[in-house]
């Protein structure tokens, strides 16, 4: 078996490395309330985010600069390339490092395909980084993450409806987790909070998104470890009964806009909650499939 690049697999590609110049791509920023004309900006934003969601129209990472590995070197742009493996020795180092104690959820199976390659595209702190960072902009996260609820969709005319929130505590009374039975690890059901689980009754239409943030460079077709999650999140009863199915990987970072002005009339510049990368697949393409349910029955010594 070949290189697996994760583009070519799949009839849901990934045109993320083909469109950093392409004029029908959005950049898509959400800014403080306290901005002026936040609130138009912000729900134009939230539009161009649906048509990723919904229509796969692709995004620009507006974070198009990193850190050199020389502390004096001019700051250069990289243009993301696609994350490859080679199947056939990313499972045999699966088998030669099974767990000790497997986890029945799927962040557990995900940090694990995360171990198998290590920090070939930077640390997992990193990936995950956000534990530091004020309450505020936690919040903002959130906000920015969950702005196409069903209330907005509603009042964009359209049949879409969110039927899981991961990403907000849920309400009380409310199952916080899915349950899969036919995917065990010890015996247990695994368990699975997706971030977003989005239904369309009348196309039998189910999207499902994982949300990460990092200021890292993205692999153009994102990471191992988030099709592994996106994988187990697609086994869930409603995506198994739609007709369709659809998982995204979105990651978000955070940003500093210009500042501008002098003294006085100096105007200071604004934390931007951007959506650096949406990357579509089918997770019941072949390939796709095949792949992390292999590594599953690794996992769980199935």
């Amino acid at each position: 078996m070949g290189i697996l690049d994760f583009n070519s697999a799949d009839p849901i590609v990934n045109r993320a490395d083909a469109i950093i110049d392409d004029e029908s791509a959005d950049e898509i920023s959400f800014w403080p309330d306290q901005v002026s004309d936040a609130e138009l900006h912000n729900r134009r934003a939230a539009e161009a985010r649906m048509m990723t969601l919904f229509g796969s129209r692709p995004v620009v990472d507006p974070i198009k600069h990193f850190e050199s590995e020389r502390a004096l070197a001019p700051l250069k742009p990289v243009t993301p390339r696609p994350f490859q493996l080679v199947p056939s020795q990313f499972m045999a180092k699966a088998r030669r490092n099974r767990p000790r104690e497997a986890l029945a959820t799927a962040s557990g199976f995900a940090a694990w395909i995360y171990s198998l390659y290590g920090s070939a595209y930077g640390d997992a702190d990193d990936r995950e980084r956000g534990k530091e960072v004020e309450q505020e902009v936690l919040e903002r996260r959130r906000r920015a993450a969950s702005c196409n609820d069903s209330s907005f969709l509603r009042a964009m005319q359209l049949n879409w409806r969110l039927v899981h929130n991961g990403i907000q505590p849920q309400p009380e009374g409310s199952a916080s987790y899915f349950e899969i039975e036919h995917l065990r690890v010890n015996g247990v059901p695994l368990r699975v909070s997706p971030d977003l689980v989005y239904h369309n009754v009348e196309l039998s239409k189910v999207v499902i998104v994982e949300i990460k943030n990092s200021r890292m460079i993205v692999p153009s077709n994102l990471w191992p470890n988030v099709w592994a999650q996106l994988w187990c999140y697609s086994q869930i009863d409603i995506a198994l009964n739609a007709n369709t199915v659809s998982v995204v990987g979105e990651v978000w970072g955070d940003r500093w806009s210009r500042s501008y002005g002098t003294r006085r009339r100096r105007v200071a510049g604004q934390r931007i909650i951007s959506l650096r990368a949406s990357v579509q697949r089918d997770p019941r393409a072949a390939s796709y499939d095949q792949f992390f349910r292999q590594l599953f029955a690794v996992y769980s010594n199935t």
